[in-house]
């Protein structure tokens, strides 16, 4: 089954990053993974951290965040499912991601 998810560049708080929300069935708020860089090359790997799950107005939001927490910019929308241990990522306009997430660290796969 695919979900949705987004990926906002977030800008003006903190160190720039891109901030993966995914629509996860059962869950009432996005599951939200900060990443360091965006997109991955096949075989990049690059830092990630956990953060709370966010409201999943998100999905659909460009902007302002609330107490001056910077801003954020819509840099992909699509849909997601699990395949094994793999995030597949098939962003609205065709093109296909496939990312490994581990503690700490999201690896792009081909």
């Amino acid at each position: 089954m695919s979900s949705r998810y987004v990926i906002l560049h977030h800008t003006g708080f903190g160190e720039p990053h891109f901030d993966l929300m995914l629509e996860v069935p059962g869950q009432a708020g996005l599951r939200t993974i900060a990443l360091a860089c965006w997109p991955l090359s096949p075989g990049q790997s690059c830092p990630v951290r956990e953060l709370p799950a966010h409201r999943a107005a998100y999905l659909d939001y460009e902007g302002e965040v609330s107490g001056g927490r910077g801003r954020v910019a819509r840099v992909e929308t699509g849909t997601w499912h699990a395949q094994g241990e793999l995030l597949v990522l098939t962003a609205a306009t065709g093109g296909i991601a496939r990312v490994h997430l581990r503690p700490g660290v999201a690896t792009a796969t081909s």
